[in-house]
């Protein structure tokens, strides 16, 4: 007897357990049915908009019916509009796209959406949970984007650096960099504003060498500041000036 009184005990406690169990689990489902409808919803918005983001992108005034125009694509992509009205605030008009962007300074178009799940459990009574979803996805903006891009990569573009030098070139056959190299005497050279170079000192012979575009005359053809070793650099990583004759 006393057994039979011990099973009808824990038949007692377990049924309600079990209950709980399968409930927990029918509403979990459902909650996860409503995010995955809003989920689907919002990929094909953000789709649309992105194609949209063209528009304002091209024309002026057309962005202040950015939003309007997202909660209304929402809407016509939403499949199953029966399963929000059940469980979400509001309906589909509950699910708020306050924040987002069409598209951001990035050109991105990035979707935040703020709703709450209201469950009525039996026994438990009402459950209610916000839920917030994010989606991104690369505004299709057309030429002018591109164009930015182009004037982006252009602010750092490739500039050649010769050793020991003072300047920066935007052209590699600058003459500047190439420079025509003849011989003269020295007094010549010295009576047409040349001066002894720093690195050769002029020597002292009478043949020497000068270039066009240099102010120094050299005792040695092979001077370093005659035949220059040329380095090719981002311009964001040099810190000199444009050369007088190419730069920019």
């Amino acid at each position: 007897m006393n057994n039979k009184g011990s099973v009808s005990i824990e038949a007692a406690v377990a049924f309600p357990l079990f209950l709980f169990t399968i409930l927990a689990f029918i509403y979990m489902g459902e909650m996860y049915r409503v995010k995955e409808t809003v989920y689907e919803g919002l990929i094909e918005t953000a789709e649309y908009m992105a194609e949209y983001a063209y528009l304002t992108d091209t024309f002026e005034g057309v962005s202040v019916m950015d939003y309007p125009m997202a909660m209304l694509r929402f809407e016509q992509y939403v499949d199953n509009k029966a399963l929000l009205e059940k469980y979400v605030v509001g309906g589909s008009l509950g699910i708020s796209l306050i924040g987002s962007s069409f598209p951001d300074d990035e050109g991105y178009i990035d979707i935040y959406a703020t709703y709450y799940v209201r469950l009525d459990v039996p026994i438990i009574g009402i459950f209610k949970k916000r839920i917030d979803e994010h989606i991104k996805q690369r505004a299709y903006l057309g030429s002018s984007s591109l164009l930015n891009s182009v004037e982006s990569e252009s602010d750092d573009k490739y500039v050649f650096v010769a050793e020991n030098a003072t300047v920066y070139h935007s052209s590699r056959s600058c003459t500047y960099l190439m420079p025509d190299i003849v011989s003269s005497d020295k007094a010549s050279a010295s009576n047409s504003g040349y001066r002894a170079c720093e690195y050769c000192g002029g020597g002292n012979d009478s043949l020497v060498y000068i270039t066009t575009e240099g102010e120094c005359y050299h005792s040695s053809r092979t001077c370093s500041r005659l035949k220059r070793t040329v380095s090719r650099k981002k311009l964001s990583e040099v810190s000199l000036p444009p050369c007088s004759k190419c730069g920019d």
